[in-house]
């Protein structure tokens, strides 16, 4: 190092290390500088940024405001080895100038080459450093190509509107025809956020009209522990979500809820809307508008817990005519309950409870049911668990639970229209509940018996096993239509069998079976999800029976595979489909091939749509992703190279 007093500058020759804070090292040769290390001349310089993206230049020119100027460039942020010199991909260029003041690096006569190839020119290029958390600009392009719009482009623009305001605009453009506008704007606060965004497009689809859809999602917290949260969406049509990508949900929801949740308080009011996107489906005959507003309360009391319930619910169908199709109700009640348990000699878990509720329901457009309806129920439950736990030689734990519980119940006023849980349930989770419905319109009356035998075995080799079964009985049916099956059956239920197996390396099969005295099945369930080193396996079955009261005219039975490995090089690739068994077809299929290391990300998946409730004929889309790791951001290295000697 030689220091000139009176020109106060340094003469420095290398090798080099010029550290400019966390963000930006200086690797060179030699270097002309000023006193303060900040202006000045460098050469053979090797500019690092955030750890990730390097820049070499044959010339490197500090000036005091901080911009940078380098000349003849190459930047990749691949790493570049003597034995492989040449990078995945790097930019070349004449000259590079980087401002610190907005985080940009601007190349001049910039060209991008894949694995030494040119593939790209562009006179100028203006990215940000990797450091930048919010910079205006171009982001990563979006492309796929489906049968129904053709080769589709979308390029988003980001537009930063303060430090907690932004906006992206996605001008987009297809082979087939189609020219559309993507739109997000982003808002936070220090209490919660906001999104609005969505999309219209004109395509050959639906000649002659703009189609679109728009959706809103909010999260406030206000004060006093309330929380206000929305999340709406609006379409054109029926098909534009899955034409489009968007979503394949064959129903849309939205609600608005302002909520306040405490340990022994739960306060709540919603507003919600649906709309059915099947073809088949009537929207102005269903019930689509619902406000329902809600308080749960619970105090300790007599060594157990009381539970208070005070609650409103009221929905209404755009149709006005009488009967079904235009059926409105509204619902006000109060309920009350009290619930304690205990232990009996021989270990013996004995619990009781006892609850009462109070309905009072309007009916609209439909004479055929009384208007008000003033309705009351009280029930009572007595149930005895008796644990059996062993520990075996090999250390595995195992325990016996049988399970009896008896429910009495005595409801007082009119049957009402059942709008609320048309399809019934029974699974582990609600075989010993005093309510096993959706709703409220039909519950349980009379006497009935719940019983179940659960057996649990923990072994000392790190995997568990759970079973089983149980079933209900009752002195009086239910009343649902005797010529409909299903599973919660009329004087008695059917078979419950379930089962668990989880191992420590992620393994996991769950099965669910319903089946009656003469082994038919009303519903079975399975999922099986395997994980080995690179490799996970995920696959469903799913088979519900047929059933007119549900509105199933078929059996429903499908088998759905996801299955995806990934290479030590980098590679992944996915293969996975929907298969109808009953009709010997498939739903959907999907496969995929994938790239990733640390500078570079290349996605590219097939799926293939068939004619489903939604969608009338079938479509085949590609999606291709492409991301050059290192610029405008960091990104997690999955699969990481370093040079060897």
């Amino acid at each position: 190092v030689v220091f000139d007093r009176r020109s106060g500058r340094l003469q420095i020759e290398g090798p080099i290390t010029l550290s400019d804070g966390p963000d930006t090292l200086i690797l060179a040769d030699a270097a002309q500088l000023d006193g303060e290390l900040r202006a000045g001349i460098i050469t053979g310089a090797r500019m690092v940024i955030d750890q990730h993206l390097q820049v070499a230049a044959a010339r490197l020119t500090r000036h005091e405001d901080g911009v940078t100027e380098l000349d003849s460039v190459v930047a990749s942020s691949c790493p570049v080895c003597a034995s492989n010199p040449t990078p995945l991909w790097e930019i070349r260029a004449e000259s590079v100038q980087h401002d610190q003041s907005d985080n940009r690096l601007l190349f001049r006569r910039a060209q991008l080459r894949m694995a030494g190839v040119p593939v790209f020119y562009l006179p100028r290029l203006s990215i940000p450093a990797p450091d930048t958390d919010r910079q205006r600009g171009i982001l990563r392009p979006e492309i796929d190509m489906g049968s129904d719009l053709g080769l589709r482009v979308g390029l988003p623009y980001f537009i930063p509107l303060g430090p907690t305001r932004d906006l992206t605009l996605t001008p987009q453009v297809s082979t087939g025809g189609m020219v559309g506008l993507g739109l997000r704007f982003r808002l936070a606060r220090q209490n919660g956020g906001l999104e609005v965004g969505g999309q219209v497009s004109r395509d050959r689809l639906i000649p002659g009209r703009l189609r679109g859809y728009a959706y809103l999602r909010s999260l406030f917290h206000l004060g006093g522990g309330w929380r206000l949260s929305s999340d709406l969406i609006l379409t054109s049509d029926r098909q534009y979500l899955e034409t489009y990508d968007i979503s394949d949900d064959a129903r849309l929801s939205a609600d608005v809820t302002l909520e306040r949740i405490r340990r022994d308080q739960a306060i709540r009011a919603r507003a919600l809307a649906f709309y059915s996107l099947r073809a088949t489906d009537d929207n102005r005959t269903l019930p689509n508008a619902v406000l329902e507003a809600e308080l749960v309360q619970r105090h300790a009391l007599a060594g157990g817990e009381a539970r208070f319930e005070l609650g409103a619910r009221g929905f209404q169908r755009l149709s006005t005519t009488d009967g079904t199709a235009g059926r409105d109700v509204a619902r006000a009640w109060v309920q009350l309950g009290w619930r304690r348990s205990a232990v009996l000699p021989g270990g013996v878990l004995a619990t009781g409870a006892v609850q009462g509720r109070l309905d009072h329901v309007r009916v609209g457009d439909d004479g055929l049911w009384p208007d008000p309806v003033n309705r009351s129920a009280l029930q009572g439950m007595v149930e005895l668990r008796w644990p059996w736990a062993a520990v075996t030689e090999d250390g595995a734990r195992h325990v016996i639970e049988p399970v009896v519980q008896l429910v009495g119940s005595r409801r007082t006023g009119p049957v009402l229209p059942n709008d609320d849980h048309t399809m019934p349930e029974l699974d582990a989770g609600n075989l010993f509940a005093l309510d096993r419905y959706s709703g409220q319109d039909r519950p349980d009356d009379g006497t009935r018996l719940n019983s179940g035998l659960r057996w649990t075995r923990h072994d000392a080799a790190g995997w568990s096993s759970e079973a089983l079964v149980g079933r209900i009985w009752r002195t009086a049916a239910l009343d649902f239509d005797p010529a409909h099956r299903q599973p919660l059956g009329l004087t008695r239920s059917d078979w419950l069998l379930a089962g668990r197996l989880s191992t420590r390396q992620g393994h996991a099969l769950s099965l669910r079976l319903l089946m009656d005295d003469d082994r038919r099945l009303s519903r079975a369930e399975s999922n099986l999800a395997l994980s080995w080193n690179a490799t996970t396996l995920g696959t469903r079955f799913l088979y519900v029976a047929a059933a007119a009261a549900e509105s199933r005219a078929t059996d429903l039975n499908e088998w759905s595979l996801d299955l995806s490995h990934r290479f030590a090089s980098g590679w992944t690739t996915r293969l996975g489909w929907d298969y109808d068994l009953s009709q010997d077809l498939f739903a959907s299929a999907r496969t995929g091939v994938g790239f990733s290391n640390e500078c570079l990300m290349v996605d590219l998946s097939l799926a293939r749509h068939f004619v489903t409730a939604t969608n009338p004929s079938a479509s085949t889309r590609f999606n291709l992703r492409v991301a050059f790791l290192g610029i405008g951001g960091r990104a997690p290295v999955v699969n990481g190279r370093t040079c060897r000697a």
